[in-house]
């Protein structure tokens, strides 16, 4: 069997026969890849610490039938601050399954996007910003890599330039704003509130949006905060349903919910 290198973050993992994991890893070299690490599930095994979700990896693979196998793994990171906080490990987590769900359209820029997820794990562990401003921005960057990034400045149907005054819903089948003129005939038929729970079956969801929100999201999209110390509370509810908007997007194009946000909203 032929050996090749990967260096990898671990995204998933799920079980195999009595000792085996199987691990979903996103590589610099070859992007989303599943192998097996043998004998992962043992007690006191030297490779279990290595195939934890979230450790990044330095691998020596052989190629499998159905999975390739890997012979050889040595540890680069493993993020121990992110550890020990529960709530900044469960956005490492909703990283870690955006990149799985995502993955095979991050194929081509594999190695650009690695090291920007690398370095969004380190930032999530060791920053003193909101980890849901963090979080935000990892979203906003991985849509811009799979040329997903929503339309904020243009409305998506007339491409008029948005303002405070034009702002009217979010529409996630087109990716962007609507403004009041185009979003008026389609508003007696249907709008869901910024709280409203995602639903897979919808074809046509559409979200309200205030001005505050869509400048949140505007400011975010180009990697701007907000100045001024403590935000008001007017301004971090904008934030917060900025961060929901974006994740209701975000389970839209996956056609399914992300678990680990449930251990977020916990």
């Amino acid at each position: 069997m032929p050996n090749y290198r990967l260096t990898a973050v671990n995204v998933g993992a799920f079980s195999l026969g009595e000792s085996d994991r199987v691990l979903t890893l996103f590589s610099a070299e070859r992007g989303l890849v599943r192998a097996v690490a043998k004998g992962a599930r043992k007690p006191g095994a030297k490779i279990a610490g290595r195939a934890e979700v979230l450790n990044v990896n330095s691998l020596i693979m052989a190629t499998g039938r159905s999975f390739d196998i890997i012979t050889q793994a040595e540890q680069i990171e493993s993020f121990p601050k992110l550890r020990q906080d529960l709530l900044r490990l469960s956005y490492g987590l909703y990283y870690a399954e955006l990149t799985a769900q995502f993955g095979q359209g991050l194929t081509e820029e594999s190695n650009i996007f690695f090291q920007y997820l690398r370095d969004a794990l380190r930032l999530q562990a060791e920053s003193d910003r909101q980890p849901a401003l963090l979080c935000l921005d990892f979203e906003l960057k991985m849509l811009e890599f799979l040329g997903y990034k929503p339309e904020l400045n243009f409305c998506v149907a007339c491409r008029e330039a948005l303002t405070d005054f034009s702002v009217a819903a979010f529409d996630h089948d087109s990716g962007g704003v609507l403004c009041q003129k185009c979003f008026a005939p389609v508003r007696r038929h249907y709008v869901a509130e910024t709280s409203s729970e995602f639903d897979s079956q919808s074809s046509s969801l559409k979200t309200h949006i205030t001005p505050l929100v869509w400048q949140s999201l505007v400011l975010a999209s180009r990697e701007t905060e907000m100045k001024g110390g403590h935000l008001s509370a007017n301004i971090a509810r904008a934030h917060a349903a900025g961060c929901r908007l974006i994740q209701t997007y975000i389970e839209h194009k996956a056609g399914r919910k992300m678990k680990a946000l449930d251990l977020i909203k916990a």
